[in-house]
């Protein structure tokens, strides 16, 4: 009876050092992503040769911020693995580290916690962590109308790119082996699925970046959501190859017409994300491209914070859909496609385009 008594105690004592240092997380480890199976091929992706080593390092470093976040005793550890990756990859860091919040936290997920603790903190990578939240989702198969109901309380406008991550993993991990996979994104309601299709296109571009023909035909299944599937792809395209724009500019004209809008706000929202993750090397980024092509990046992205601006004073209930529609319209006034230079002088003062004018993107 004694030595039982020693024992419980030990265990007692032992169990509360592990959860006073933070050890217990350990027993996260198998959760985690084995980056070693994270590879073009074995994944089974159309990925020129030329692009194979950036495209496994953004594995590497998203499985890597994910197992940082699940795992580790420190809470501050995923920041620090996040700041030791290169910049080129610090954003899928903190996209995995996102997707990894929730399972930290023992499910105990809130919106005003995941937004303090990560958006507000870090918020140079703000967008990407919506984008992992929503991974997230994908992940664990919440339904559609499950999501809805939890992006609830986060930003309103960014929220809705958690639909635009939960397309991501639908079309990347899922379709591959199952026909049917994004079948669920038409439970999503209103713009919601829209963005899912956003995300599609994204997923779509990493898995056949590497033969234009095919991914177009990709899009082109989409039927209604082809145009927003390739806005996905617009963004996937600029964000990934910030520092090479001439291969984003090249898929885009072999954009069909009716795409090329969509298609040129993606390029302008992925290089607006590149442009806050690490403001120095985007100038050094843009420092490498002609003067026109720089020209219509800039002014683009300045035209995108002003419409959000906009969207947000007015409080719109669409207000994703409404941002992106206005931008696109701006873009399709003022920027030769593909943001090959400014058609028009743009003044400082010039009044913001009604809402009446803007297509829905």
């Amino acid at each position: 009876m004694r030595m039982t008594v020693f024992i419980l105690a030990g265990l007692g004592v032992g169990g509360a050092w592990l959860f006073a240092t933070g050890w217990w997380r350990a027993a996260f480890a198998p959760f985690g992503i084995n980056a070693r199976k994270m590879t073009v091929d074995r994944l089974g992706l159309l990925v020129p040769a030329t692009d194979i080593g950036r495209v496994e390092a953004i594995f590497r470093s998203f499985a890597g911020g994910f197992n940082t976040m699940i795992a580790h005793r420190s809470s501050t550890a995923w920041e620090q693995y996040c700041d030791s990756v290169p910049v080129l990859f610090q954003p899928f860091a903190h996209e995995g580290a996102a997707m990894g919040y929730t399972l930290r936290h023992v499910f105990r997920y809130r919106p005003e916690g995941f937004e303090a603790r990560l958006v507000k903190a870090r918020p140079g990578f703000r967008y990407l962590y919506y984008v992992g939240l929503g991974f997230w989702w994908g992940m664990r198969e919440v339904a559609p109308r499950r999501v809805q109901e939890l992006v609830e309380g986060l930003d309103p406008l960014h929220r809705h790119l958690c639909f635009d991550g939960y397309g991501f993993k639908r079309a990347f991990f899922d379709e591959p082996r199952d026909a049917s996979a994004l079948r669920p994104l038409e439970e999503f309601e209103g713009y919601a699925r829209n963005a899912a299709y956003q995300g599609v296109g994204r997923a779509y571009w990493f898995r056949f970046m590497g033969d234009a023909w095919v991914l177009l035909d990709r899009l082109r299944n989409l039927g209604d959501y082809a145009a927003d599937g390739a806005a996905g792809a617009g963004l996937a395209s600029a964000f990934v190859h910030p520092d090479r724009l001439e291969s984003a500019r090249r898929l885009a004209v072999k954009m069909p017409e009716g795409w090329q809008p969509h298609f040129h706000l993606g390029m302008c929202f992925g290089l607006k994300a590149r442009s806050i993750n690490d403001p120095r090397q985007f100038d050094q980024d843009m420092a490498g491209v002609h003067e026109g092509v720089r020209d219509a990046v800039l002014a683009s992205i300045r035209w995108c914070d002003r419409i959000e601006q906009q969207v947000r004073a007015e409080q719109l209930t669409d207000g994703y859909r409404q941002w992106r529609a206005l931008v696109t319209a701006w873009m399709a006034a003022h920027i030769e496609y593909p943001l090959t230079r400014v058609r028009s002088e743009v003044e400082a003062s010039e009044p913001m385009i009604s809402r009446d004018s803007a297509e829905v993107a």
